[in-house]
């Protein structure tokens, strides 16, 4: 199932449409029986990434944003994506959920990080499927961005963190990167823990051996345990599961209004 519905402003309505030829923007997150983490953030997100590319008044994409709550399904797996196509029109697709993963394979980018707009979700998402279609070719699932003096900046759909010391270390959250989210809530169990988090700049040979996390909204947290060109990183030994059951705390359900009889529940 793959649905998209545009957003009527003259009306306030979703409405049945054909799909949108490569959206502007987009975001989108893990679904699970009508419950999602933290999905304010993720339409805060959309929403200041459309006000950089598009002249949208912002109680537009809110009115948008509330309407689409109420069109998510309320049972089973999905991830949905929202879309600002590259018209200006608001759009709401639902997907069911990929089986997910707790483990992850890297692959570094032999090119710099290619994106033009790093800090928005939407218009470079060609030029990372591509590199993840050439990371298949060496056994591995996710790319891994480069500066281009070689320093790491996160993965093509992903956050990347490692462990050193005890300490949860990431790539400085003000370079050119996508506002994760999955970080974000990271950083935060880290605070309920009582775990310290610093912030790095390094190249991969800096963090050789280390354990690293890779954080989608989609996964949660991925433990890398394959890096090609380069030693396996290490385990974590089990922290990976108890740190997912607490970014899972984070989820709760949607709040809707009203539901109306175009509502999907379960397909």
């Amino acid at each position: 199932m793959d649905e998209l519905t545009l957003f009527d402003p003259d009306t306030g309505e979703l409405v049945p449409a054909p799909g949108l030829d490569g959206p502007d923007v987009m975001d989108s997150w893990l679904l699970i029986d009508g419950r999602v983490r933290c999905l304010e953030l993720h339409e805060e997100r959309f929403t200041a990434s459309v006000a950089i590319r598009h002249d949208i008044p912002e109680e537009t994409i809110a009115a948008f944003l509330l309407r689409m709550r109420d069109m998510l399904p309320t049972g089973g797996h999905w991830f949905p994506r929202i879309e600002c196509s590259r018209l200006g029109d608001l759009g709401l697709r639902v997907r069911r959920a990929p089986e997910l993963s707790d483990t992850v394979r890297l692959w570094t980018a032999t090119v710099p990080d290619p994106r033009a707009e790093p800090r928005v979700k939407g218009p470079d998402q060609g030029r990372l499927a591509e590199l993840r279609r050439i990371a298949t070719h060496f056994g591995s699932e996710e790319p891994v961005l480069l500066d281009p003096d070689g320093y790491l900046r996160e993965g093509a759909f992903s956050a990347i963190g490692w462990w050193r010391d005890g300490t949860l270390c990431f790539p400085d959250p003000d370079a050119p990167v996508l506002p994760s989210v999955t970080r974000q809530l990271i950083e935060a169990v880290a605070g309920m823990r009582g775990v310290a988090v610093e912030y790095e700049r390094v190249r991969p040979a800096d963090i050789t051996g280390l354990p690293v996390w890779v954080l989608s909204a989609l996964h949660g947290i991925r433990e890398a345990v394959h890096w090609t060109g380069n030693p396996a990183p290490a385990s974590t030994e089990g922290a990976r599961d108890e740190w997912q059951d607490a970014l899972g705390r984070f989820a709760t359900r949607i709040d809707r209004a009203t539901p109306y009889p175009g509502e999907i529940q379960h397909a």
